[in-house]
């Protein structure tokens, strides 16, 4: 857990920078979607609220998870060059 915490602590600014706006870009996609699901939930006959909600929750995971990962690894191969 502390090399985790530490890896998170060390991280470069500009790749910090990213990472945030990043994760700042996937919560809204998550709002939006949780705000069509709660469409769904008063229109139910409409299934395609449905299925675009679960898409753009699904969609707005993986661009955090993404967003995450990714910036660990540019971080630690930038300081592997260097």
């Amino acid at each position: 857990m502390e090399k985790l915490k530490n890896l998170f602590n060390n991280i470069d600014e500009l790749d910090l920078k990213i990472m945030k706006n990043g994760l700042k870009f996937s919560f809204t996609i998550l709002i939006i979607s949780v705000i069509i699901l709660t469409f769904y939930l008063c229109f139910k006959n409409n299934l395609s609220l449905y299925t675009l909600g679960l898409l753009l929750f699904r969609t707005s995971t993986y661009f955090a998870i993404e967003f995450i990962i990714c910036g660990v690894i540019v971080d630690s191969i930038k300081k592997g060059i260097a």
